[in-house]
């Protein structure tokens, strides 16, 4: 499956705007994306290793947080979309 990678974030993946990867949970497919790229784990993950808020994560076209947050299940079909919060005014 596909984990989507914002414009923001592709400093930590050397510009990839996608990462592949086989996972059963968003958990699973989030770890592996950090294992690849660690430059991005600060901006997915706090120092307890929780989904920091300021990033939403949507399995095709849901919020996980509406879902089993981490524990939701995946199959080979969906996409995963990080979507970290802007600030400004």
């Amino acid at each position: 499956m596909k984990v989507i990678i914002p414009t923001a974030l592709r400093k930590h993946t050397g510009g990839k705007r996608d990462v592949l990867v086989t996972a059963t949970t968003v958990e699973d497919a989030l770890q592996q994306v950090v294992t690849a790229h660690p430059d991005l784990r600060n901006s997915l993950f706090d120092d307890s290793g929780s989904l920091v808020s300021y990033v939403n994560v949507f399995v095709n076209d849901t919020n996980i947080r509406d879902r089993q947050d981490g524990a939701t299940v995946l199959t080979e079909r969906d996409e995963i979309l990080l979507v970290p919060a802007i600030a400004g005014g």
